[in-house]
């Protein structure tokens, strides 16, 4: 399984906008490409000095093909998309991890 992980961080007051859009918009959008198999999209638990709050949206999938199909032909079209609705307004960044099959 690959997890390919965005962090979003932005001001509080968008917040509640940003969530809504990204559930509500964003995510439909994503999942149409039909290359990932699931989807967390989480507030990571830690306010930073400024104010500012972290989101992670986390796509999961099966092989490195699926992820290679997802960034090569939809993720350029979905990042316009976003960066048309927020511009500067949101840090994004990106990482991919690799499940590595250890369990606790």
């Amino acid at each position: 399984m690959i997890i390919y992980n965005t962090s979003y961080i932005l001001h509080s007051s968008i917040e509640g906008e940003f969530c809504e859009w990204i559930k509500e918009k964003f995510i439909p959008l994503i999942k149409e490409t039909g290359t990932f198999t699931n989807n967390y999209f989480c507030k990571v638990m830690v306010q930073q000095e400024d104010g500012s709050q972290t989101y992670s949206l986390q796509l999961f999938f099966k092989n490195e093909a699926q992820l290679n199909k997802y960034r090569q032909d939809f993720e350029p079209r979905c990042k316009a998309i976003f960066v048309a609705k927020y511009q500067t307004n949101i840090l994004t960044f990106s990482t991919t991890m690799f499940e590595h099959g250890i369990r606790h």
